[in-house]
């Protein structure tokens, strides 16, 4: 899977999206007038009519207007009142279908094992770490749900959770990590949006009808009762026209998405039992895949497996038939379900069990992703077993105190002042400004764990971040900004700012303010680099000093990017020209570029860092952490020849 072109593709998806929208729309339009014009014809005539060459006298522009003006208006009242629900993304679908949020720092074994699993998969595709939410249903079904990565959720339900294995459950979540990669997350709650207000016109039916009930109990219904009715039986019947066309779109958008997902999944983890494994103990479970809760069948088209049951989702099913999908996994297959049974955690082997000697083959297998600037613009936005095996070997590796501390919102705050006091060349102002920006007992854990773990692993900074972030997301709006003014006051304790406070800053900072809603969504304008030429300079430059002492050695490195970027216009800056103000500008303007110029930056950058064919751990972890800010998910490269 190509990251650039799954991400362009799911736009021209949203493009096809707004074509069905429409010609549903249209539809439901004529389907209304052609029914006044019954009613209408056969009130004058007195006789049935309802061919088209007879009801053509009583055709009316007017009348024409006026229908299509007032069921616009329902359909785009009911789309963007649904569209600002979800304006929080992720959390506002799990919040709907009645999720409750895991805790970063629970104790619960079996929400610890699912979270590890989000955790080690998010970290090895290098994007934000989701939150995960529990939906208590019996059944096994997952879905993920988010307008962008920072703010994706990933929901599964308390059967998936405590029913499957751990090679079952990581199938499930590589099922879902490929709907966000591939952008149909985001697709799905636009589709969410814009259905719903198609589907309001048979709810407006369905509540005059209820008040005709009410009136018709009553001494003064009258007339009042009569027209009442028949206009709230005239919406349901275009309601369920709505709903037809509803269920045809989501089933035309999303049942090949999931051959694909399923594919992924395979690809993800190399391992075609999990999934299927899954698949066959939904076929073998007696509450199978079915949600619950009222709002199931809107997110119907976003679930693991079919999630509601009923005549539309039958004829329009949005998800292929278990049978097929298991069997276009495993060909092999005998045809029988599995009846899933409670699990014994305890001999349950942790991180799929592998012996040293395999992961260690496995993560030597990506070696090679540095190996040319090309290979590293193929491993964004992607995940592979290796990477997986690597992240789970690197993770044991980050002291237990500060994993444990990453793990709460509250103490993951103090972690990231650490690891910003460690860049300062006079801690104690850092301190002291701490002391006064930040809660007190701040100062006394960053100072615990400086003096616990003084030898931090340089490549152990940003998977330490990334969990950081995850539990960051707890905090409330006060607590962020808090947060973020303290960060901002030790960045400038000592008057200037150090390469390592710029991408600590830069990546906690840009998850966390997207999530916060402190910036705008990102949208691209810059359809060349012409216009930022400045930009591009700034921030090859940088990786140029940063892996070439020399200046020589730089500028040859420098001129191995540009070259890639294909503009003779760019000349190296000098070292002390790349102000803080100066790189951030650059960075804000490369956010900007349209998507498929990107990695032609990336590559750029890549080009850059292996100009000797060697690349130091600084040059990727900056490289990762720019990438990131780009919303180009690089995953963390392991240490081996040529990385230093």
């Amino acid at each position: 899977m190509n990251f650039f072109k799954a991400q362009a593709q799911a736009r021209r998806k949203t493009v096809w999206l707004i074509l069905l929208f429409g010609l549903a729309v249209t539809s439901l339009i004529c389907l209304s007038y052609y029914g006044y014009l019954m009613l209408v014809a056969n009130l004058q005539s007195a006789t049935f009519l309802w061919l088209p060459l007879d009801l053509r006298p009583y055709y009316s522009g007017r009348a024409f207007f006026n229908i299509a003006m007032a069921l616009g208006l329902i359909i785009l009242f009911g789309s963007l009142f649904k569209t600002l629900a979800l304006s929080t993304g992720g959390p506002a679908v799990a919040q709907m279908l009645g999720g409750k949020l895991v805790s970063t720092d629970t104790r619960d074994f079996k929400e610890r094992r699912l979270l590890n699993i989000v955790e080690e998969m998010a970290i090895a595709a290098g994007m934000p770490i989701p939150q995960v939410y529990l939906l208590r249903e019996n059944s096994i079904n997952a879905f993920a749900a988010g307008l962008t990565p920072a703010s994706a959720v990933i929901g599964i339900t308390q059967g998936a959770m405590t029913l499957l294995t751990r090679s079952e459950l990581q199938g499930v979540i590589a099922h879902e990590f490929s709907h966000i990669l591939n952008g149909d997350m985001r697709l799905n709650i636009r589709l969410i949006g814009v259905l719903h207000g198609i589907l309001m016109i048979g709810v407006m039916g369905y509540y005059l009808l209820r008040t005709c009930r009410v009136m018709g109990s009553s001494r003064d219904g009258g007339k009042a009762v009569g027209i009442f009715f028949a206009l709230g039986l005239s919406l349901m019947a275009i309601g369920y026209t709505g709903t037809f066309f509803g269920s045809w779109i989501k089933a035309s958008v999303s049942r090949q998405r999931e051959y694909l997902a399923d594919s992924s999944a395979v690809q993800f983890t190399r391992n075609k039992d999990g999934i299927s494994g899954a698949l066959k103990k939904i076929g073998g479970s007696y509450y199978g895949s079915t949600i619950e809760s009222v709002s199931a069948s809107e997110f119907s088209h976003a679930y693991f497996a079919e999630g509601v049951t009923g005549l539309w989702q039958s004829i329009f099913a949005t998800h292929p038939p278990l049978e097929k999908r298991i069997k276009n996994i495993d060909p092999g297959w005998d045809g029988q379900f599995v009846k899933p049974k409670p699990l014994d955690f305890n001999t349950e082997t942790p991180a799929g069990g592998r012996n040293e000697r395999e992961t260690s083959a496995r993560i030597a297998q990506t070696s090679a992703i540095l190996s040319s600037a090309e290979q590293a613009i193929i491993g964004i936005g992607t995940l592979n077993e290796a990477n997986v095996a690597y992240v789970q070997s690197l993770l044991p590796t980050i002291p237990k105190p500060l994993r444990t501390a990453a793990q709460s919102a509250y103490s993951a705050r103090a972690v990231v002042y650490l690891l910003l006091i460690r860049q300062q060349a006079d801690k104690s102002n850092a301190l002291a400004l701490m002391n006064q920006y930040a809660d007190k007992e701040m100062v006394r854990l960053a100072q615990e764990f400086d003096m616990a773990h003084d030898d931090l692993d340089e490549k152990l900074t940003l998977p330490l971040l990334e969990l950081c972030v995850h539990a960051l997301h707890e905090l409330s709006s006060n607590q962020y900004l808090q947060f973020s003014r303290c960060i901002d006051r030790i960045i400038k304790a000592d008057h200037k700012v150090s390469l390592g406070e710029w991408v600590i800053q830069r990546f906690v900072m840009h998850q966390l303010d997207g999530y916060f809603n402190l910036r705008q969504p990102i949208r691209s304008r810059y359809p060349g680099f012409e216009a930022i030429n400045g930009a591009a300079e700034a921030m090859l430059s940088l990786i140029a000093y940063i892996e070439h002492e020399q200046d020589e050695a730089a500028k040859q490195a420098f001129d191995l990017g540009k070259k890639e970027i294909g503009s003779d216009a760019l000349n190296i800056m000098p070292l002390k020209a790349l102000t803080l103000p100066v790189l951030n500008r650059a960075l804000d303007q490369l956010m900007l570029l349209k998507p498929l110029l990107k990695p032609r930056f990336l590559k750029a950058f890549a080009a850059v860092l292996l100009a000797d064919n060697h690349a130091t751990t600084r040059g990727i972890e900056v490289m990762r952490a720019i990438s990131s800010c780009l919303d180009c998910p690089m995953p963390p490269l392991p240490v081996s020849a040529g990385i230093s």
